[in-house]
């Protein structure tokens, strides 16, 4: 049910949630201060917390110390976080994982499995592993408050549909009826916003405002958050900066969303395979193709042509990560997706390259949940929509924090 704030339902709803954010965030903390926090008459904050408690959103124990005059200690708020939970699922080029959250993020269940098990479309397969899964944790039904999903490619949001995928090879898929079997509602989005999102609420980019997250996998993309919010474009495609040009050798024809482009060519993991296996080619009669992984152990070890890959790879990566901070001005830059894996041999020549590349200046990171950063994501897509969670800047936060402050929660 949706409630129209204007309306006394509306009002009653906006100040419960009000209220068991406050205590998820901030408590345990006595009723009292609840109310002068959040400036509600004691009686308001009573009744919401009676509410709350009957219905196992909260709980009350762990008595503070007595007052001076020695009255009746006051009881403290405990946000539950295990009252619901959300289904977060990451469809990767390569690997699906599946993670069951709760309201605070605690992982309760995570399975990872590659996305092509045999010959057949895996979108079917995928359903059965994620039903499966669901049956194996034991959680009710009614304490789900649905699913997200994070697909490879453009997607349309409020539809509910992926527009183009070239690595699952979809287009105009009704994702959400598909996935209808799920628990509901269903929300989908692309696999870089759901990185972001999830950094944004569990990893690196805590609390800040603009973030950039360029995820290095099978293609190559990236989730923007621009003034606290999600930034998709006008039709769902920002961030596609796989198709960003980078060397003019690649400019030779007219690409379309529904192939890779000239970045990811170069810079993605299969982009590097490729370019890899073209240049062994022409010196050896049967060449290997190697993953990603061994060529940055290969370079490591001194082979020249991983090298040469390589750092052709990360150079184009870096034009266009100093492209976008000149551009965006962003907080952060993350660095994310099976490639990021790499660690500092990737990080490290990126940050040397975008300090002397982009005239502004901007920290850059490894993303902090590694390769959960999006189907976490997509179990906070969830939560947002159910207003269970809610993104506060560093200020804001840090002012509730002044607020709440108090040794016993009173």
């Amino acid at each position: 049910m949706r409630f129209v704030k204007e309306t006394p339902a509306g009002i009653r709803q906006a100040n419960r949630m009000s209220v068991l954010h406050l205590i998820k965030e901030y408590g345990p903390m006595s009723r009292a201060r609840v109310a002068r926090v959040l400036k509600m008459s004691r009686s308001t904050v009573s009744a919401i917390v009676d509410e709350l408690i009957q219905e196992g959103r909260i709980r009350e124990g762990a008595n503070g110390q007595s007052t001076a005059q020695g009255g009746r200690p006051p009881q403290y708020l405990h946000y539950v976080p295990d009252a619901k939970f959300a289904l977060g699922v990451d469809i990767g080029g390569t690997n699906t994982i599946v993670v069951l959250t709760d309201l605070a993020g605690h992982v309760v269940a995570r399975e990872k499995f590659p996305t092509r098990a045999g010959d057949e479309h895996p979108l079917a397969a995928i359903l059965e592993r994620v039903k499966a899964f669901l049956a194996r944790t034991g959680v009710a039904r009614e304490k789900l408050l649905g699913t997200g999903i994070g697909f490879p490619g453009v997607t349309d949001t409020a539809r509910g549909v992926v527009l183009n995928s070239p690595s699952l090879g979809l287009v105009d898929f009704d994702a959400v009826q598909f996935f209808d079997p799920l628990p509901g509602p269903v929300f989908i989005d692309n696999d870089v916003n759901m990185g972001v999102i999830g950094e944004r609420w569990l990893g690196a980019a805590q609390g800040l405002q603009n973030v950039v997250l360029v995820a290095i996998g099978t293609g190559i993309g990236a989730g923007l958050i621009l003034n606290g919010e999600v930034y998709r474009g006008a039709g769902g495609s920002a961030g596609e900066i796989g198709h960003l040009h980078v060397d003019p050798l690649l400019a030779d024809r007219r690409r379309t969303l529904h192939e890779f482009g000239p970045l990811e060519s170069a810079a993605s993991g299969l982009g590097m395979e490729q370019v890899a296996l073209t240049m062994r080619a022409a010196v050896e009669e049967h060449p290997r193709r190697m993953t990603a992984e061994e060529l940055f152990a290969a370079a490591k070890a001194g082979d020249v042509i991983a090298q040469q890959v390589i750092g052709r790879a990360i150079l184009f990566l870096s034009f266009s990560i100093a492209n976008m901070i000149t551009l965006l001005n962003p907080d952060l830059v993350l660095l994310g997706g099976g490639v990021a894996q790499a660690g500092s041999a990737l990080l490290e020549p990126v940050r040397a390259h975008v300090a002397r590349l982009s005239p502004v200046s901007c920290p850059i990171e490894l993303a902090g949940l590694g390769e959960d950063s999006a189907a976490l994501g997509a179990a906070a897509t969830v939560f947002l929509a159910a207003d269970e969670l809610r993104w506060t800047g560093r200020k804001e936060r840090a002012g509730l924090m002044r607020e709440c402050e108090g040794g016993d929660g009173r």
